[in-house]
């Protein structure tokens, strides 16, 4: 086959598979071989050489169609992709990759203990976070008084059924209170798009959400954040084409959060588009701060570091209503955490971009003790991140606070430093003891030899 135009790590898919048909059904030309089909888009170089393939093509049964990259999805067997790729119109041909929600389990659960989170100065106000997932349900008491718009192209019934996309939604503007009176919402304060993209199958490609950037795009929608917590199944290089529209974005001003997948612990495990340049993509940890097993790891395929930083993302316990709590896990927990922090950030200033933020939230980071290609740049100190801006005072001051280089240590490492210094400190009363009672001993002599009063 004619690899010119075919993306590189289709096209060994393609090669793969083709081989492994052979080596099952014993013979090349199986009509089931030849009749599979393959989810493609093919991409153009622009819009014109797309409607004219499409003119001249009447034939092929076009699935969807975007402008951002433009561009087309479509089902095509082997021998059609083999054909259609001499087209002089088309730029490259790749899989619409399928898309896997990065979250492992969700356990309901009665009277847990409260999600709990510290004061913040910022709340995220005013700030847009664009939730790209399988709806939001806002029928519970978590949601009270918060602001939701809901885009979808399909009506659901969703009644009160526990949507991943409600749990994100949660993590980031819930509006319960812990016992100290701090709501536990990360952002609690901004307001939320919902881009829902379910469908009665519950399967999710790259042309779902590439239908998504076309809308924001096309309507003219005001997001600063956009959480998109799917990943694939296999690693990518960056270059595909869901990878590239995100930096696309990034470009126009958006703000994009990734999970690092639930693929781990192998390295070589960043899915798309998790390994767009551009994109935060965040990984998890444990509450004893270890990299958990299942969070994807780097390199991406063409030796990028990834995942950024990580956050936690192991059974998080998160409030729905009174009598409603879940327990979930997987790196769409830590993204979703990460999407609030930068809502607060963004808050400070509305009108930093990418790499300010990202250097940001990086001088703010301390480390978990793991390679850079499990943690990033370790995890984000909270209390310090605000430390690292720039606050203005008066007319023409400004302070900056320059965070110290911190480590973590663990709870024993804790626990031993203060025994040492228990025994140290009785140590020194012991002799302490002993020094005063042989000085008034020696005292006492001293009078009785010399008659001294």
């Amino acid at each position: 086959m004619n690899s010119e135009k075919i993306y590189p790590l289709f096209l060994k898919k393609l090669e793969n598979q083709v081989k492994n048909q052979i080596l099952e059904n014993f013979n090349a030309d199986d009509k089931s071989v030849k009749a599979e089909k393959f989810r493609i888009i093919i991409s153009f170089k622009d819009i014109s050489k797309r409607d004219e393939f499409i003119l001249k093509n009447k034939n092929l049964v076009i699935l969807k169609q975007f402008d951002l990259i433009p561009s087309i999805s479509l089902n095509l067997t082997r021998d059609q992709i083999q054909t259609i790729q001499n087209n002089n119109l088309i730029k490259r041909i790749e899989e619409d990759q399928k898309l896997y929600l990065s979250m492992l389990h969700v356990i309901e659960d009665i009277g847990l203990n409260n999600y709990r989170r510290s004061k913040k100065p910022y709340l995220g106000k005013n700030i847009i976070i664009g939730i790209i997932d399988n709806g939001i349900n806002q029928v519970y008491d978590s949601f009270k008084g918060v602001k939701i718009n809901h885009y979808s192209l399909i009506e659901h019934n969703k009644k009160e059924k526990i949507t991943h996309g409600t749990l994100m939604a949660n993590i980031i503007v819930n509006q319960f209170q812990d016992e100290n009176k701090n709501i536990i919402g990360i952002a609690p304060d901004a307001k939320i798009i919902d881009f829902d993209i379910s469908n009665s199958k519950e399967q999710y490609f790259f042309s779902d959400i590439l239908g998504v950037f076309d809308y924001i795009i096309q309507n003219n929608i005001k997001v600063d954040i956009l959480l998109i917590p799917f990943t694939t199944l296999h690693p990518s290089d960056g270059k595909d084409s869901l990878s590239l529209c995100c930096n696309l974005l990034v470009d126009k001003g958006f703000i994009i959060v990734c999970p690092a997948g639930n693929f781990g612990p192998e390295s070589y495990t960043i899915g798309s588009p998790s390994a767009a340049e551009k994109v935060f993509t965040i990984g998890s940890y444990t509450k004893d701060k270890k990299i958990s097993y299942f969070s994807g790891r780097g390199p991406t395929l063409d030796e990028r570091i990834k995942p950024d930083f990580c956050l936690p993302g192991s059974k998080i316990e998160i409030p729905l209503s009174e009598g409603v709590r879940v327990r979930l896990s997987g790196t769409s927990v830590s993204a979703a955490i990460c999407a609030g922090l930068i809502a607060l950030i963004k808050e400070s200033n509305p009108k930093m971009s990418y790499p300010q933020i990202f250097t940001i939230i990086k001088k703010a980071c301390i480390t978990l003790g793991y390679q850079n290609i499990s943690q990033g740049s370790g995890t984000i100190l909270i209390s310090d991140i605000f430390k690292t801006i720039k606050v203005k005072k008066g007319k023409d001051k400004e302070v900056e606070t320059i965070k110290k280089e911190e480590k973590l240590v663990s709870y024993n490492h804790i626990m031993l430093k203060a025994l040492g210094i228990s025994i140290e400190y009785f140590i020194f009363f012991i002799i302490l003891f002993y020094l005063i009672y042989y000085f008034d001993f020696i005292l006492r002599w001293f009078i009785r030899i010399f008659g001294v009063i």
